[in-house]
């Protein structure tokens, strides 16, 4: 609990335009906000040299920082420079493409299995802003598509199907389906075509940044393609029950292992299941983002609130 008499640390939040990678520094500001006072400063980073130039004509005027927290590999040099400059300790929220022992602090999660020197946080799944447990309908449920990605061969054909099936064993539940950006253009054809009561398309462009927060805190179900594993983690920690809708792996990766971990602990669900009738209850999970904030204030500033 923070100490209202305490001064402002100020954070410097830097931002590389990827939406899952501001989530994640946003759900750990959010958590610190909780344990210390803070002041935060968001910086957009377009790359290094940018990095130069904004520096040496507006940050000279902003509140040294504390703090400095990124996500994304592109936000690896503006730290470290901006660190240089600047001062105050550096925090990356991911396994980096340089030593961890760099940067002052390390958020990774456990997928991300490496040999590392420095500092590290081990996480389970991303960081994502907890969500509400409780009061949710039971009559409604999530289906959010992914797309295109590294690990997985995407299929259209196969997860519309797969949806179709999915509404036909759940006909008491309503279900919102919404694409992301990665979503192939010949899955929307397709998904638009089938005709079932219990399903509504969201278009991604209707949507605002706290939609889909908003729908996990009041659905009870969410089903999602299994490529979409930072919508996995948000959707395990808001407390819904979450299936996968499958697709094949293009081989063992650090992902693919981390959803058979969360199967083996039936933490999700493959889509060999009929319906949600006999589902087991949401798995209990650590709100890591609160988890990492606490930490932060023990060792950067010395201090532990207690409630």
């Amino acid at each position: 609990m923070k100490n209202k008499t305490q001064k402002k640390i100020v954070i410097w939040r830097l931002i590389d335009g990827k939406i899952g990678h501001e989530k994640q520094t946003l759900s750990l500001v959010n958590a610190l906000k909780n344990e210390i006072t803070i002041k935060t400063i968001n910086i957009k980073i377009q790359s290094f040299l940018f990095s130069i130039l904004f520096s040496m004509k507006v940050l000279k005027n902003f509140q040294n920082p504390d703090l400095i927290i990124a996500a994304g590999h592109k936000t690896h040099i503006s730290l470290l420079f901006l660190k240089y400059l600047y001062g105050g300790k550096s925090i990356l929220l991911m396994k980096p493409s340089l030593p961890c022992n760099w940067f002052d602090l390390c958020i990774i999660p456990e997928h991300d299995k490496c040999k590392v020197r420095g500092l590290i946080v081990w996480t389970k799944g991303l960081l994502v802003t907890t969500t509400n447990y409780i009061n949710k309908n039971e009559k409604k449920g999530l289906i959010l598509i992914g797309g295109i990605s590294k690990h997985y061969i995407w299929d259209s054909e196969s997860v519309v199907n797969q949806v179709k099936k999915l509404l036909s064993n759940n006909l008491l539940i309503d279900f919102i389906l919404s694409p992301s950006r990665r979503t192939p253009k010949d899955f929307i054809v397709k998904i638009n075509k089938i005709s079932f009561k219990n399903l509504k398309i969201h278009e991604t462009k209707k949507q605002n940044k706290n939609w889909l927060k908003n729908q996990m805190n009041k659905t009870k179900y969410a089903w999602i393609t299994v490529d979409s594993m930072s919508m996995v983690y948000e959707s395990i920690t808001a407390g819904q029950n979450v299936g996968l809708i499958s697709l094949k792996s293009k081989g063992k990766s650090r992902i693919t292992e981390e959803v058979n971990r969360l199967k083996e602990e039936k933490v999700i669900f493959g889509n060999e299941n009929k319906s949600y009738k006999n589902r087991n209850k949401p798995h209990a999970v650590t709100n890591e983002a609160t988890r990492c904030a606490k930490y932060i204030n023990k060792i950067f500033f010395k201090k532990v609130y207690e409630k």
